[in-house]
């Protein structure tokens, strides 16, 4: 992948693993987990009395578990990195495209903010296109139905708008839609890719949509030994391509990489984990964009696409709330203020209760900037601002 990422001008790569490090895990049960979230890993022995020759069975099990650490790890680079609009191949029922669905409390900030950025923002996804494509049509349309809008009220008034397509088709047929797109992800996707196919991957993910990003995530082949009792035969099911010896965790799997073949400068260390993550970074420039597109021109000469076209099966439009961008006057904002403290009782109120009132969120035009701005430069406010996080700052209204 790395040759592969470097030819298409990605070379800036960032390695982690996840899924609890093999190093002593026999003898230690708990053991942290990277890059982020706590967890652990247990490991059992016992024997299936179905097989006649009594083989030992290893169970590993992974607290949180691995699917959940990879989508953790997926959201958090998401946020991190400000990602506007994503595309998840092989998305299957949508669970990832369903996170995203889920509103940010605020609007992003932005120069068009009517008030200054006082204070360090939370990272929060806010993310205005969402894509999923796959090939299993049955998985797609669960994906359909759980990124539905809701039909009663939302949980947080929305103030971005949020739209989501669903694809049917293969990563190997191009879509002019998805270039430029802010981030591709492809978790546990490759591995599954037959010859034909997977030779497409690089040259049309980064070559022609040449994302910003490409988050990247694959079983890692050292890991499996672990799945097997010491002194047992592997676990697993044969390399089904008989290019090696080696046995899967998948009997879909067409390979699995070694720490090393995923990564060849080795930056993941003797920390072995059962899952690899790779973030591709695109070069910026104009330079840059002219070689990926003369390199993908290259490889796609004489080429016949292979696959159906892409179909669209589902679009879902999230409205934003009609105040969103047009803030009221501070008037009008600082009224509302008072009547929600005096509504609630209270003489002080945190940012984030006051938030919560949709009268004032939505008057401050979705921007939580604004309301900040407000309440710290009226004189009938004092803003304690002792917590790190603003949304724990404290509102005092005077002269009650």
């Amino acid at each position: 992948m790395a040759k592969g990422a470097d030819y298409y001008s990605y070379v800036d790569l960032q390695n982690e693993t996840f899924g609890g490090p093999a190093q002593g895990m026999k003898d230690s049960p708990s053991c942290p987990e990277g890059p982020n979230t706590p967890s652990s890993v247990s490991i059992t022995t016992s024997m299936d009395n179905s097989v006649a020759a009594q083989i030992q069975n290893v169970e590993v099990r992974f607290q949180p578990p691995l699917h959940e650490q990879r989508r953790a790890w997926v959201l958090g680079v998401l946020r991190r990195e400000s990602v506007t609009s994503a595309l998840d191949v092989g998305c299957g029922e949508g669970i990832l495209l369903q996170h995203l669905t889920h509103t940010a409390p605020w609007r992003a900030y932005s120069p068009s903010t009517p008030a200054p950025a006082v204070f360090e923002r939370p990272d929060l996804i806010h993310i205005r296109d969402v894509h999923g494509l796959d090939i299993m049509h049955d998985d797609l349309l669960y994906a359909i139905n759980i990124t539905e809008p809701p039909k009663r009220a939302y949980d947080w008034t929305r103030f971005e708008e949020l739209n989501v397509s669903i694809w049917e088709g293969g990563l190997q047929k191009p879509n002019a839609t998805f270039k430029g797109i802010d981030c591709i992800v492809a978790t546990e996707v490759i591995e599954h890719l037959p010859e034909d196919v997977l030779t497409s991957f690089a040259p049309t993910l980064l070559g022609n949509y040449a994302p910003r990003l490409l988050l990247l995530t694959t079983p890692s082949y050292d890991f499996n030994v672990y799945f097997s009792a010491p002194g047992n035969h592997k676990w697993g099911y044969p390399d089904p391509t008989l290019r090696t010896d080696r046995v899967f965790r998948h009997a879909d799997h067409k390979f699995e990489w070694t720490v090393d073949e995923c990564d060849p400068w080795g930056r993941g260390g003797e920390n072995i984990r059962a899952s690899q993550a790779v973030t591709f970074r695109r070069h910026e420039g104009d330079e840059w964009a002219t070689r990926r597109a003369t390199r993908y021109a290259e490889w796609a000469s004489g080429r016949v696409d292979g696959g159906q076209s892409h179909k669209l099966l589902a679009t879902h439009h999230y409205e934003a709330h009609a105040a969103a961008e047009k803030p009221a006057s501070r008037e009008d904002i600082i009224a509302a203020i008072k009547i929600a403290i005096q509504t609630i009782g209270a003489v002080d109120i945190t940012i984030f209760e006051l938030w919560r009132e949709e009268s004032i969120s939505s008057a401050c035009g979705g921007w939580l900037e604004v309301l900040i701005d407000v309440v710290d430069q009226d004189t009938s406010f004092v803003l304690h601002k002792e917590c790190k996080d603003a949304e724990e700052w404290v509102v005092e209204l005077l002269g009650v």
